[in-house]
């Protein structure tokens, strides 16, 4: 009794950090130690059994902690894939083979594929959630009946897929994947103004360096010989213009919904899982997108699609849910990674695959966006 008194007692000095599962992993070996002193007249040394009693607390924090960091990794990767991949495939699409499908129908097949996916987890995911417990189909009613606040975020990524498309119509994926960047500055915007969050002066100067950053690889994409009177030169001068208003237009409503859908991911009030929150935003974007595509083409809603089109959708549809899943389990290091990584292939794959521009400035320029996006994320200054 005195060696199990002692055990509890070592037990209960566990720091208070620890997760719940190993505080009861700790109580668990003291109950057995209990019965073994009541049934063995010799028991194993103490040491031997304080050493087993940490080695199960440690082997089970450590397995909850590289879980985590998996599912992290995983994102992390994915989120890097899927954003080098949506750019280049668009830009290939719309760009080099210059194809007339109507994009309405692209974001609609999208929309589709995400809201199954987001139907199937919905039933077999076991994550907090405000939804009723019962079958499928009443879970589904629930949800839709209570979506009114997605709407805003549906109708705010129809508008940014049709710029991304335009934007890269007009200029080559490594010019839009820089000038994506800008996000940070309108989200930043966006947080101070709608959540009054305060920024550290090195936080304001990371985002003037990666202003500069962008107008410098803007300016060197841009063509040159728009001034020697050339038709051709001045509408492609026109185009680019075009494609540079519609990626600033994209990245202003991206750092906007991008404040916007974390209130409602971390909203107090009510709780819904990163599913149920896609298939209420699949649901809106649905009933927008068909109309529209109706519209385009009455007849024929998908004349021109083509295998390049269905990868469209199949890049795209993966990353509604990678951003989701990305606010709810990536860090800003993680996001810092993922876009600094995203920034390098899809620069890298343009100027190999697509003739895109890879010259100093171009290199330069995306280095400074890069360390300016690091910059931004730095944890140094003390939080506010």
């Amino acid at each position: 009794r005195s060696r199990a008194a002692a055990t509890k007692a070592r037990a209960s000095l566990l720091p208070r950090s620890w997760p719940q599962h190993a505080m009861k992993a700790s109580y668990t070996n003291v109950e057995t130690e209990e019965k073994e002193e009541l049934v063995r007249s010799e028991g194993e040394p103490d040491d031997r059994r304080e050493t087993s009693t940490s080695s199960t607390c440690w082997s089970q924090l450590c397995c909850a902690g590289g879980g985590l960091l998996g599912i992290r990794a995983c994102i992390l990767g994915s989120v890097v894939v899927q954003n080098t991949a949506y750019a280049l495939v668009r830009r290939y699409s719309r760009g080099a083979l210059r194809e007339t499908y109507s994009t309405s129908s692209v974001l609609l097949v999208m929309e589709v594929a995400k809201m199954a996916l987001s139907a199937f987890q919905i039933v077999t995911s076991d994550a907090p959630s405000d939804v009723p417990s019962g079958s499928a189909l009443s879970k589904y009613a629930y949800l839709i009946t209570h979506s009114l606040t997605m709407l805003v975020p549906a109708v705010v990524y129809l508008a940014m897929n049709i710029l991304g498309f335009v934007s890269l119509k007009y200029i080559d994926a490594a010019t839009f994947a820089i000038l994506a960047q800008m996000k940070v500055f309108t989200t930043a915007i966006f947080s101070v103004v709608l959540l009054q969050r305060k920024l550290h002066l090195r936080k304001w100067r990371a985002l003037l360096t990666l202003t500069l950053g962008v107008v410098l690889i803007s300016h060197e994409a841009m063509p040159k010989s728009a001034a020697t009177g050339d038709s051709r030169a001045k509408l492609a001068f026109a185009e680019f213009l075009l494609g540079i208003a519609a990626s600033v237009g994209d990245v202003v409503l991206s750092g906007f919904v991008s404040i916007y859908f974390e209130k409602v991911l971390k909203s107090k009030t009510e709780t819904y899982s990163v599913w149920d929150r896609n298939f209420q935003l699949a649901f809106w974007s649905i009933l927008i997108y068909t109309p529209i595509m109706i519209h385009d083409n009455p007849r024929q809603p998908f004349a021109g699609w083509t295998p390049m089109a269905a990868v469209c959708a199949a890049v795209g549809g993966t990353g509604g849910v990678l951003v989701a899943l990305s606010i709810k389990y990536a860090d800003s290091i993680m996001k810092t990674i993922a876009t600094t990584g995203a920034i390098v292939f899809t620069t890298i794959l343009n100027a190999a695959f697509l003739d895109g521009p890879f010259t100093l400035p171009i290199v330069a320029g995306a280095v400074v966006v890069m360390v300016s996006v690091c910059n931004y994320n730095d944890r140094g200054d003390p939080e506010s």
